[in-house]
């Protein structure tokens, strides 16, 4: 039986995260797209970053909904229009 799961690290990279090698079908066209977009060496990389990109908006977006629940931002220089209710 052969070790399916083996943790990778990136010797020159920023992250030192544990990584685990993964199949993905993916269109190889948009791959193209997406690594001449992000100017990403490999595929692996471009995907990596584009699954950073994500999480990070999603992470904005959560903070923006966060903030929206407690009234959302004090308008301090009274530029901001009034709320329409």
């Amino acid at each position: 039986m052969y070790n399916i799961e083996r943790n990778y690290t990136l010797e020159e990279g920023v992250s030192k995260t544990a990584m685990t090698r993964t199949n993905l079908l993916l269109e190889t066209g948009k791959v193209r797209q997406l690594r001449k977009a992000l100017r990403s060496r490999s595929n692996s990389e471009a995907v990596r970053r584009a699954i950073d990109e994500r999480l990070a908006v999603e992470t904005g977006l959560e903070a923006l909904r966060s903030l929206r629940k407690l009234g959302g931002p004090d308008d301090v220089f009274g530029r901001a229009r009034a709320k329409k209710r």
